[in-house]
Parts: structure tokens; sequence; C-alpha cells
């Protein structure tokens, strides 16, 4: 059985955080594919979408997974209106697999801060027992940051921490850099940038 990693957000822009976390996981885990889905719109944003189109959002994902032979585009939240939630993407996906005969065991690819707020997701618990966190960690071991879930998915959490070399970034951050004309060539991948700077995004 195929070990695949679904890795979802804003993507409001793609950044190397986000392709370093992909790339440790890859690696540590053994994954044989990780899915890029960007979100069409996050629940946790109060409403307020993406600061750009889906349209610039699912380009900037391709090009800045093209060079990585294992990492996939998944647009299906893309096609769809108001919030995105992964237990739906999840059971979609294995439904599907089930369809071709090519099982495959999920896992989500997380950022330690996400844990913190991981409770307030749809379906959490079938979620984290349906595809089991991979959750990228600075010390891999943040167990008092853990969220009020079960015992279960609590221990299936533990199991899934792994130390990694953070890079410290954010969207949000990145944005207010390009907003602010400062370079961020060290931040974003050059072909995204290029299409960031051809499209006047974010400015």
């Amino acid at each position: 059985m195929k070990k695949k990693g679904f890795f979802g957000g804003s993507f409001d822009p793609i950044h190397f955080g986000h392709l370093n976390l992909a790339v440790s996981m890859l690696e540590k885990h053994r994954l044989d594919e990780i899915l890029f889905c960007p979100a069409s719109l996050s629940p946790f944003k109060g409403g307020m979408p993406p600061h750009v189109s889906k349209e610039h959002r699912r380009e900037m994902v391709r090009l800045a997974i093209a060079p990585f032979p294992q990492f996939q585009l998944l647009d299906w939240e893309l096609e769809t209106e108001g919030p995105s939630y992964t237990i739906d993407t999840i059971k979609a996906l294995i439904h599907r697999s089930r369809e071709e005969a090519s099982p495959c065991q999920y896992h989500l690819i997380l950022g330690e801060d996400a844990l913190s707020r991981l409770h307030l997701w749809k379906d959490v618990e079938e979620l984290i027992a349906l595809a089991p966190p991979y959750t990228g960690s600075r010390s891999g071991s943040h167990l008092a940051t853990m969220p009020p879930l079960s015992n279960n998915a609590l221990e299936v959490l533990s199991q899934g921490i792994t130390p990694i070399p953070l890079m410290e970034m954010s969207s949000t951050w990145i944005r207010e850099r390009l907003s602010q004309k400062k370079t961020c060539h060290h931040l974003i991948p050059t072909n995204v940038l290029d299409m960031i700077e051809r499209n006047r995004l974010y400015s």
C-alpha cells in the first residue's frame, strides 16, 4: 500500500517553509507522494478570502512543486465555493483510491503551529484516524501544546511528531515584505516570485 502525504493550506503565497516541511516529511517517513491542496477558503480565516485569486494560488503551487517529482497539485478544493474541510477531501481521496483499486494510506502534513487549534477542525477525531498526521517540530517533543482530544487521538498525534529543521517564516510576513517592495528571493522560489511580480500580486 502506498503512503501519501496530504498538505493543505491557503498557500498565499507558498514559500520555502512549506517546501522544507514537505521534503523533510517525504524523506523521514518514506512517503511515495505528497499532495499539495490549496484551500478555497479556510474556515479559520473569519470568512476572509485569500489575498489573491484561486487561479494565482493554483499556479504558484504548481510552479513551486515542479522540481519535485513526488509532489503533486490537488486542486479539488479550489473548485468549491465556501470553506474547505480537510475531512471531506480525505474521504473523497480514500473513496477514489478504492474505486481505482489502488488503496493508499494518507497522512496529514502539519506544522507544529497547527496543533493548538487542531481540536477545532471538522470531525477531527475521525480525520486523525483516517489520515494520521505527521507534524514537523523543532524539538520533536511538544506534548505540552497538544490539543484537547481523546487519548487515542493524542497517541496518534504523538507518534507522528517529527523533529525537523524548521524555517521561521510565514505567508503573512512575506506578504508584508512584498507590499513593501523588500526582497523575498530568500523566501520564495524564483519562478513563483517572478510570477508574483509579473502579475503585481500583494503590492
